[in-house]
């Protein structure tokens, strides 16, 4: 399949609040669309959210990227989510190869969170190379603790 990675605008709103709404995120952190639509709205306005099309410029998923989003100086993936029809052909790999394009080039360390619910995105960053550095346990919800993801540039890893 053919992905290409652009910024997103308010065009690809609807696209992003169904990828989210159907993911195992969406499903467990329940936004409704009002209040998805306000989250992503400040995203699109700090120029953070890219979105995957494909070549009829369908959107795809979508990646919210802080670039200096952890302790203020690095990287941080807020929110990777992909419609349903479209996952495990690729387009969470590409966003997340974009993710880590862009964060490399600011910084040697790249962060990510992941639900300890959410298996199958875990096995997704753990085979691009991301390691499990620490658990917040009951951070956005009581019972459900967020391993935080760390991936390293490789010549920084000494």
């Amino acid at each position: 399949m053919q992905i290409k990675i652009v910024q997103g605008n308010l065009e690809h709103m609807a696209d992003c609040i169904e990828a989210h709404k159907y993911s195992q995120l969406g499903e467990i952190y329940y936004h409704p669309d009002e209040e998805m639509a306000e989250l992503l709205i400040d995203g699109f306005n700090k120029g953070e959210i890219y979105v995957a099309l494909d070549k009829d410029r369908n959107c795809l998923g979508f990646i919210w990227i802080a670039l200096s989003g952890t302790f203020y100086g690095f990287p941080y993936c807020r929110i990777l989510a992909v419609k349903k029809e479209y996952r495990g052909k690729g387009v969470g790999t590409a966003l997340l190869n974009y993710y880590q394009k862009m964060g490399f080039a600011k910084s040697g360390r790249l962060f990510i969170l992941v639900s300890d619910f959410n298996k199958g995105a875990r096995k997704l960053y753990e085979r691009l190379g991301f390691i499990q550095v620490g658990t917040i346990p009951d951070l956005f919800k009581k019972g459900i603790s967020e391993l935080i993801l760390a991936k390293f540039r490789p010549e920084d890893e000494s």
